[in-house]
Protein backbone atom coordinates (compact mmCIF):
# COMPACT_ATOMS: atom_id res chain seq x y z
CA UNK A 1 0.00 0.00 0.00
CA UNK A 2 1.36 3.58 -1.34
CA UNK A 3 1.99 6.35 1.96
CA UNK A 4 -0.22 9.17 1.99
CA UNK A 5 1.73 11.90 1.86
CA UNK A 6 0.05 14.64 3.41
CA UNK A 7 -0.22 18.67 3.19
CA UNK A 8 2.74 19.33 5.81
CA UNK A 9 4.89 16.26 3.82
CA UNK A 10 3.91 17.97 1.11
CA UNK A 11 5.65 21.28 2.08
CA UNK A 12 8.51 19.83 3.41
CA UNK A 13 9.22 17.35 0.39
CA UNK A 14 9.33 21.05 -1.67
CA UNK A 15 10.92 22.65 0.47
CA UNK A 16 13.70 20.09 0.07
CA UNK A 17 13.50 19.52 -4.03
CA UNK A 18 13.50 22.99 -4.32
CA UNK A 19 16.56 24.08 -2.23
CA UNK A 20 14.06 26.54 -0.21
CA UNK A 21 15.67 25.05 2.96
CA UNK A 22 18.76 26.99 2.48
CA UNK A 23 18.29 29.52 5.23
CA UNK A 24 20.23 27.48 7.56
CA UNK A 25 23.56 28.42 8.45
CA UNK A 26 25.24 25.49 6.50
CA UNK A 27 24.08 24.71 3.27
CA UNK A 28 26.59 21.86 2.30
CA UNK A 29 25.38 20.30 5.16
CA UNK A 30 21.83 21.28 5.46
CA UNK A 31 20.71 21.87 1.53
CA UNK A 32 20.86 20.80 -1.72
CA UNK A 33 22.08 22.88 -4.82
CA UNK A 34 20.01 25.12 -6.07
CA UNK A 35 18.64 24.97 -9.44
CA UNK A 36 19.24 26.03 -12.63
CA UNK A 37 16.08 26.88 -14.77
CA UNK A 38 17.30 25.95 -18.86
CA UNK A 39 15.07 26.41 -22.18
CA UNK A 40 15.54 23.74 -24.94
CA UNK A 41 15.08 24.10 -28.73
CA UNK A 42 14.32 20.29 -29.36
CA UNK A 43 11.06 19.52 -30.37
CA UNK A 44 10.13 17.17 -27.02
CA UNK A 45 7.34 16.70 -25.41
CA UNK A 46 7.97 15.67 -21.54
CA UNK A 47 7.68 12.33 -20.26
CA UNK A 48 8.61 10.06 -17.09
CA UNK A 49 10.46 8.28 -19.26
CA UNK A 50 12.70 10.97 -20.40
CA UNK A 51 16.55 11.34 -19.89
CA UNK A 52 18.60 13.95 -21.67
CA UNK A 53 20.20 12.64 -24.75
CA UNK A 54 21.75 14.35 -28.20
CA UNK A 55 18.54 14.38 -29.84
CA UNK A 56 16.11 15.80 -26.65
CA UNK A 57 16.77 18.81 -24.18
CA UNK A 58 19.70 20.53 -25.87
CA UNK A 59 19.71 24.32 -24.95
CA UNK A 60 19.75 27.02 -27.52
CA UNK A 61 23.02 27.52 -28.44
CA UNK A 62 22.84 28.04 -31.89
CA UNK A 63 21.18 28.91 -34.78
CA UNK A 64 18.37 25.67 -36.30
CA UNK A 65 17.59 23.82 -33.66
CA UNK A 66 20.59 21.53 -33.68
CA UNK A 67 22.50 20.92 -30.69
CA UNK A 68 25.45 22.76 -30.42
CA UNK A 69 26.92 21.19 -27.49
CA UNK A 70 30.69 21.52 -26.72
CA UNK A 71 30.62 25.58 -28.05
CA UNK A 72 30.06 28.37 -26.49
CA UNK A 73 26.29 30.01 -26.77
CA UNK A 74 26.15 32.17 -30.22
CA UNK A 75 22.58 33.01 -29.44
CA UNK A 76 23.06 35.18 -26.14
CA UNK A 77 21.79 32.48 -24.01
CA UNK A 78 23.21 32.95 -20.50
CA UNK A 79 25.63 31.79 -18.04
CA UNK A 80 24.74 31.58 -14.40
CA UNK A 81 25.43 34.25 -12.68
CA UNK A 82 25.85 33.20 -9.01
CA UNK A 83 23.67 34.24 -6.31
CA UNK A 84 25.83 33.38 -3.10
CA UNK A 85 29.49 33.66 -2.27
CA UNK A 86 29.38 30.55 -1.45
CA UNK A 87 28.40 28.77 -4.65
CA UNK A 88 30.07 28.73 -8.05
CA UNK A 89 28.23 27.88 -11.25
CA UNK A 90 29.10 30.63 -13.97
CA UNK A 91 30.49 27.60 -16.43
CA UNK A 92 26.85 26.40 -16.88
CA UNK A 93 24.34 27.84 -18.86
CA UNK A 94 20.47 28.98 -18.06
CA UNK A 95 19.26 31.22 -14.61
CA UNK A 96 20.75 30.45 -11.54
CA UNK A 97 17.44 30.02 -8.82
CA UNK A 98 18.11 31.24 -5.47
CA UNK A 99 16.41 28.99 -3.14
CA UNK A 100 15.39 31.77 -0.83
CA UNK A 101 12.97 33.19 -3.01
CA UNK A 102 10.60 30.26 -3.70
CA UNK A 103 7.09 30.54 -1.87
CA UNK A 104 5.63 27.39 -1.16
CA UNK A 105 1.44 27.62 -0.30
CA UNK A 106 -1.05 25.06 0.52
CA UNK A 107 -4.23 25.40 -1.02
CA UNK A 108 -6.91 22.54 -0.61
CA UNK A 109 -4.88 18.97 -1.13
CA UNK A 110 -2.35 20.56 -3.31
CA UNK A 111 1.14 22.05 -2.38
CA UNK A 112 2.86 24.61 -4.84
CA UNK A 113 5.96 26.25 -5.22
CA UNK A 114 6.05 29.87 -7.35
CA UNK A 115 9.34 31.61 -8.30
CA UNK A 116 9.44 34.39 -9.39
CA UNK A 117 9.35 35.41 -13.16
CA UNK A 118 12.91 34.63 -15.25
CA UNK A 119 13.49 36.51 -18.13
CA UNK A 120 15.83 35.24 -21.58
CA UNK A 121 16.85 37.53 -23.63
CA UNK A 122 18.45 36.72 -26.62
CA UNK A 123 20.86 38.54 -28.73
CA UNK A 124 20.27 36.85 -32.39
CA UNK A 125 18.49 33.61 -33.70
CA UNK A 126 17.94 30.98 -31.63
CA UNK A 127 15.22 29.24 -33.58
CA UNK A 128 12.57 27.62 -32.08
CA UNK A 129 12.20 27.08 -28.48
CA UNK A 130 9.73 24.55 -27.31
CA UNK A 131 9.89 24.68 -23.51
CA UNK A 132 12.28 24.83 -20.22
CA UNK A 133 13.52 22.14 -17.76
CA UNK A 134 15.09 22.99 -14.27
CA UNK A 135 18.26 20.89 -13.28
CA UNK A 136 19.95 21.03 -9.78
CA UNK A 137 23.16 23.13 -10.07
CA UNK A 138 26.60 22.37 -11.03
CA UNK A 139 29.49 23.81 -12.79
CA UNK A 140 30.03 21.71 -15.54
CA UNK A 141 31.69 23.45 -18.65
CA UNK A 142 30.08 23.55 -21.88
CA UNK A 143 32.92 22.23 -23.31
CA UNK A 144 32.60 18.94 -21.25
CA UNK A 145 28.36 19.18 -20.46
CA UNK A 146 26.29 17.29 -23.69
CA UNK A 147 29.54 16.64 -25.90
CA UNK A 148 29.17 12.63 -27.00
CA UNK A 149 31.67 10.56 -25.73
CA UNK A 150 33.92 13.14 -23.73
CA UNK A 151 34.22 10.90 -20.70
CA UNK A 152 35.46 7.47 -20.22
CA UNK A 153 34.99 4.91 -17.79
CA UNK A 154 37.75 3.07 -16.59
CA UNK A 155 38.58 0.90 -13.75
CA UNK A 156 39.14 3.13 -10.72
CA UNK A 157 41.22 1.62 -7.41
CA UNK A 158 40.27 -0.67 -4.62
CA UNK A 159 40.00 0.62 -0.73
CA UNK A 160 40.97 -2.18 1.56
CA UNK A 161 39.15 -2.31 5.06
CA UNK A 162 40.36 -4.30 8.32
CA UNK A 163 43.60 -5.75 9.82
CA UNK A 164 44.57 -7.95 12.69
CA UNK A 165 44.54 -4.52 14.92
CA UNK A 166 41.23 -2.88 13.79
CA UNK A 167 39.24 -6.04 12.15
CA UNK A 168 36.44 -5.70 10.17
CA UNK A 169 33.71 -8.48 11.71
CA UNK A 170 31.00 -10.14 10.14
CA UNK A 171 28.69 -13.71 10.93
CA UNK A 172 27.75 -15.49 8.24
CA UNK A 173 24.31 -15.53 6.85
CA UNK A 174 23.92 -12.04 8.05
CA UNK A 175 23.91 -9.13 4.90
CA UNK A 176 26.12 -6.64 6.96
CA UNK A 177 29.47 -6.53 8.14
CA UNK A 178 30.97 -3.53 11.09
CA UNK A 179 34.12 -1.51 10.00
CA UNK A 180 36.68 -1.38 13.35
CA UNK A 181 35.71 2.25 14.96
CA UNK A 182 39.10 3.10 14.09
CA UNK A 183 38.54 3.49 10.96
CA UNK A 184 36.82 5.63 8.93
CA UNK A 185 33.90 5.13 6.11
CA UNK A 186 33.65 8.18 4.70
CA UNK A 187 35.47 6.70 1.25
CA UNK A 188 33.00 3.94 1.38
CA UNK A 189 29.74 4.52 -0.77
CA UNK A 190 26.90 2.89 -2.32
CA UNK A 191 27.32 0.00 -5.31
CA UNK A 192 31.07 -0.75 -4.37
CA UNK A 193 32.04 -3.90 -5.05
CA UNK A 194 32.88 -6.01 -1.51
CA UNK A 195 35.69 -8.72 -1.97
CA UNK A 196 39.41 -9.50 -0.90
CA UNK A 197 37.40 -12.08 1.38
CA UNK A 198 36.55 -15.80 1.63
CA UNK A 199 33.40 -15.06 3.52
CA UNK A 200 31.96 -12.73 0.90
CA UNK A 201 29.86 -13.94 -1.80
CA UNK A 202 31.28 -13.24 -5.60
CA UNK A 203 29.95 -9.85 -6.92
CA UNK A 204 28.49 -8.49 -3.66
CA UNK A 205 27.74 -4.81 -3.63
CA UNK A 206 26.83 -2.19 -0.64
CA UNK A 207 23.72 -1.32 -0.28
CA UNK A 208 23.83 0.74 2.70
CA UNK A 209 26.23 2.38 5.15
CA UNK A 210 25.30 3.57 8.83
CA UNK A 211 28.00 5.99 8.71
CA UNK A 212 27.68 6.11 12.80
CA UNK A 213 27.49 2.80 14.19
CA UNK A 214 30.21 1.89 10.82
CA UNK A 215 27.76 -1.01 10.03
CA UNK A 216 27.99 -1.45 5.59
CA UNK A 217 25.06 -3.25 4.61
CA UNK A 218 25.15 -6.01 1.66
CA UNK A 219 22.78 -7.36 -1.18
CA UNK A 220 24.23 -10.71 -0.43
CA UNK A 221 24.38 -12.73 2.94
CA UNK A 222 27.97 -13.58 4.05
CA UNK A 223 28.92 -16.85 3.33
CA UNK A 224 31.37 -17.53 6.35
CA UNK A 225 32.60 -15.66 9.20
CA UNK A 226 34.78 -12.40 8.93
CA UNK A 227 37.47 -12.22 11.71
CA UNK A 228 40.53 -12.38 13.27
CA UNK A 229 41.10 -16.18 13.21
CA UNK A 230 40.45 -16.25 10.05
CA UNK A 231 40.77 -13.06 7.47
CA UNK A 232 39.83 -9.73 9.32
CA UNK A 233 40.12 -7.58 5.92
CA UNK A 234 37.90 -6.96 2.94
CA UNK A 235 38.34 -4.85 -0.31
CA UNK A 236 36.20 -2.13 -1.70
CA UNK A 237 36.25 -1.82 -5.85
CA UNK A 238 34.52 0.60 -7.75
CA UNK A 239 34.76 2.76 -10.93
CA UNK A 240 36.23 5.93 -12.17
CA UNK A 241 35.08 8.89 -14.49
CA UNK A 242 37.98 10.25 -16.79
CA UNK A 243 37.01 13.68 -18.11
CA UNK A 244 39.26 16.06 -18.33
CA UNK A 245 37.70 19.93 -17.46
CA UNK A 246 34.90 18.76 -15.50
CA UNK A 247 34.55 21.28 -12.83
CA UNK A 248 32.73 19.02 -10.83
CA UNK A 249 32.56 19.10 -7.09
CA UNK A 250 31.54 16.38 -4.19
CA UNK A 251 27.95 16.57 -4.28
CA UNK A 252 26.71 17.23 -8.11
CA UNK A 253 23.90 15.58 -9.90
CA UNK A 254 24.67 14.67 -13.07
CA UNK A 255 22.98 11.86 -15.61
CA UNK A 256 25.91 9.93 -17.21
CA UNK A 257 24.76 7.84 -20.10
CA UNK A 258 26.74 5.26 -21.32
CA UNK A 259 28.68 5.54 -24.62
CA UNK A 260 30.34 3.42 -27.39
CA UNK A 261 31.37 -0.10 -26.20
CA UNK A 262 29.87 0.23 -22.97
CA UNK A 263 27.71 -2.50 -21.62
CA UNK A 264 28.85 -2.22 -17.92
CA UNK A 265 27.66 1.09 -16.85
CA UNK A 266 24.25 2.02 -15.92
CA UNK A 267 22.84 5.22 -17.37
CA UNK A 268 21.50 6.90 -15.10
CA UNK A 269 21.53 9.61 -12.55
CA UNK A 270 24.39 9.76 -10.22
CA UNK A 271 26.33 12.09 -7.33
CA UNK A 272 29.93 12.89 -7.40
CA UNK A 273 31.24 11.07 -4.55
CA UNK A 274 34.49 12.35 -4.46
CA UNK A 275 37.15 14.46 -6.58
CA UNK A 276 40.82 13.13 -6.57
CA UNK A 277 41.61 15.67 -9.12
CA UNK A 278 40.70 17.80 -11.91
CA UNK A 279 40.65 15.01 -14.61
CA UNK A 280 38.59 12.32 -12.51
CA UNK A 281 35.78 11.71 -10.14
CA UNK A 282 33.78 8.83 -8.73
CA UNK A 283 30.33 8.54 -8.48
CA UNK A 284 27.43 7.71 -5.63
CA UNK A 285 26.48 4.74 -6.78
CA UNK A 286 29.75 4.02 -7.44
CA UNK A 287 30.64 2.74 -11.08
CA UNK A 288 31.51 -0.91 -11.87
CA UNK A 289 35.02 -1.53 -11.56
CA UNK A 290 35.17 -4.09 -14.23
CA UNK A 291 34.98 -2.48 -17.88
CA UNK A 292 34.33 -5.04 -19.82
CA UNK A 293 37.75 -6.69 -18.66
CA UNK A 294 39.40 -3.79 -21.35
CA UNK A 295 40.08 -0.20 -19.66
CA UNK A 296 39.54 2.62 -21.81
CA UNK A 297 36.88 1.02 -23.78
CA UNK A 298 34.48 3.03 -22.41
CA UNK A 299 32.80 6.29 -23.11
CA UNK A 300 30.05 8.16 -21.43
CA UNK A 301 27.96 11.09 -22.34
CA UNK A 302 27.92 13.95 -19.08
CA UNK A 303 24.68 16.02 -19.02
CA UNK A 304 23.07 18.18 -16.22
CA UNK A 305 19.98 15.93 -15.00
CA UNK A 306 16.60 17.08 -15.36
CA UNK A 307 14.41 17.48 -12.38
CA UNK A 308 10.82 18.63 -14.17
CA UNK A 309 10.34 19.66 -17.45
CA UNK A 310 7.66 21.97 -19.43
CA UNK A 311 6.48 22.03 -23.47
CA UNK A 312 5.15 25.15 -23.95
CA UNK A 313 1.27 25.24 -24.42
CA UNK A 314 1.38 28.15 -26.90
CA UNK A 315 4.91 27.03 -28.16
CA UNK A 316 6.63 26.78 -30.09
CA UNK A 317 8.33 30.63 -29.53
CA UNK A 318 10.58 31.32 -31.96
CA UNK A 319 13.72 33.83 -31.33
CA UNK A 320 15.06 35.39 -34.66
CA UNK A 321 16.21 39.32 -33.93
CA UNK A 322 18.38 40.66 -31.05
CA UNK A 323 16.49 41.69 -27.98
CA UNK A 324 13.76 38.50 -28.56
CA UNK A 325 12.29 37.58 -24.88
CA UNK A 326 11.24 34.90 -22.96
CA UNK A 327 9.43 35.09 -19.82
CA UNK A 328 8.57 32.01 -17.66
CA UNK A 329 7.27 32.21 -14.16
CA UNK A 330 7.60 28.37 -12.17
CA UNK A 331 4.89 26.41 -10.38
CA UNK A 332 6.35 23.74 -8.97
CA UNK A 333 3.17 21.59 -7.69
CA UNK A 334 2.29 17.94 -5.11
CA UNK A 335 -0.82 16.54 -5.02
Amino acid sequence: MALLVPNIGEIESLRYLIAQNNHTASLADQSPRNLVLKLFTSNTTPAESDVPSPTAYFEPYGVGNTNAYGYAPSTGYPYCVNNRTDQSYTSQTGILLNGSRWRINNVGSGTTATYPEQTFTFTGDAGDVYGYYVTRANNMPVAVQGVRHYATVGVGTTVSKGDNTDPVIGVVGNQYITIDPDQSVDDLTLGMIVGGNAGIQTGTQVIGIDRALKVVYLDKALIDNIQVATDPSVTFSFGKISAAGHQLVAGDVLYIAAGTGNTTTASGTYTVFSVPNAGEFYTAPALSPTMNATVGLNTATLYSSIMYAERFTNGPYSIQNNGDQIKITLNVALD
